[in-house]
């Protein structure tokens, strides 16, 4: 019997993790600049945060760009990506694939990208108020 092995350079955790680091950094960046401050509360944290691309952007610049490392990361987190994909509703999995040149990295990057959108949002709902709090005071 064969065996294999499949590296990935960053797991789903990591990239989550390493994309709500960079998430505190924007808000942090914007409570500097003035567009944030003490008595927000999430919702308009989060509108901040969406009026210019910001979290999107970060997010998506959290998902792998190589199509080994998505191939990696959909072969051990199949069933958990798939979900995030389906529970975004954003479109089905016969629109990625008859229109490759809308989604360029496929099926595994939207659905990389839903699954750590998701969490991201989960933070946000859950424990935003807690960190932001700790941080920066009241809210």
């Amino acid at each position: 019997m064969r065996s294999y092995t499949v590296e990935i350079k960053k797991d789903l955790n990591e990239l989550v993790d390493d994309t709500i680091d960079e998430i505190k950094r924007a808000i942090a960046w914007c409570v500097s600049e003035g567009d944030i401050d003490e008595s927000m509360d999430n919702d308009s944290i989060n509108e901040v945060l969406e009026y210019d691309g910001t979290k999107h952007e970060i997010i998506d610049g959290a998902v792998p760009v190589y199509t080994h490392e998505l191939e990696a990361l959909m072969f051990v987190h199949k069933w958990t990506l798939m979900e995030a994909f389906e529970g975004a509703g954003i479109c089905t999995v016969d629109e990625v694939l008859k229109n490759p040149d809308s989604f360029v990295l496929g099926i595994e990057g939207v659905a990389v990208y839903c699954y750590i959108e998701q969490e991201v949002n989960a933070w946000i709902d859950e424990d935003l108020d807690d960190w932001f709090n700790e941080k920066f005071g009241g809210n």
